[in-house]
């Protein structure tokens, strides 16, 4: 049995997940007059740079080329690789559509709103969409419905592991995927600045810092896949630290766009 209190916070969670990029970019508006359309073209930018450009690069990396999927065995190749590959496609992403698409929207306002929009929809489908899927099956195993689904071997070996997630992880655990998106998001804003910067002050360099910076941020994330963090409270106790940092960023970065 799935316990109520796990349920609970995946409702929690992905209720993060969808109400805070939609309160922060009503906020915005209402105190700084930031732009809807910044907001969606942020959005815009995750699902083409992050979803399909880069998806269809770990596609080809992580399942199609043996050499690199045979040489992503290794936790340091592995490392390096996903935290470079996101870096890459969203601060160069942010990049291209800030300088061709958003020509005119270099205030502090639009970093925020750009932000907002690109780490809200990155929120909705990682933890959002999850969430609501998790919640699903969680009913399903109590209900006793969940064996219908396993209909044939394909989708068992899909289901099962996810079986064995719900019925093993401690409650408390699913509430950090959403606590996790608002330092998330903290680090989206904070890099759209700083590439928004890089544009407006013509200053390709700044590019580069976001680049290394998100790749930081994700590092924490990969050592906890390979197992090498141990606990994913501590891996989130280390990302709401990166967040920090980046809300004094945000805070101070207002005097360079004046």
């Amino acid at each position: 049995m799935v316990s109520q209190e796990a349920i609970v916070f995946m409702a929690v969670s992905g209720a993060i997940a969808f109400l805070l990029p939609i309160g922060l970019i009503v906020w915005f508006r209402r105190k700084y007059g930031a732009s809807l359309k910044v907001f969606f073209i942020g959005a815009l930018t995750f699902f083409v740079f992050a979803q399909l450009l880069e998806g269809g690069v770990h596609v080809y990396v992580l399942q199609v080329n043996e050499m690199t999927k045979a040489a992503m065995q290794n936790p340091l190749w592995y490392g390096v690789y996903g935290c470079l590959m996101a870096g890459i496609f969203e601060e160069c992403g942010r990049y291209i559509m800030m300088s061709i698409v958003l020509k005119r929207h270099d205030a502090w306002k639009d970093g925020l709103a750009f932000g907002t929009g690109h780490g809200g929809l990155e929120a909705i489908l990682i933890t959002g969409l999850s969430s609501i899927s998790l919640i699903v099956y969680a009913i399903a195993i109590n209900s006793g419905t969940f064996e219908q689904l396993l209909n044939n071997e394909d989708i068992k070996q899909v289901l099962l592991p996810i079986q064995e997630q719900l019925l093993h992880t401690h409650s408390y655990e699913w509430l950090l995927g959403g606590i996790e998106r608002i330092s998330a998001m903290a680090v989206q804003i904070g890099l759209s600045l700083l590439v928004l910067y890089a544009v407006k002050s013509r200053r390709p360099l700044f590019l580069l810092y976001s680049i290394l910076l998100h790749a930081l941020f994700n590092v924490p994330a990969v050592l906890y896949q390979k197992g090498i963090i141990e606990h994913a409270a501590a891996v989130e106790i280390i990302v709401a630290l990166i967040a920090v940092i980046s809300l004094y960023w945000i805070v101070k970065a207002k005097s360079l766009f004046r």
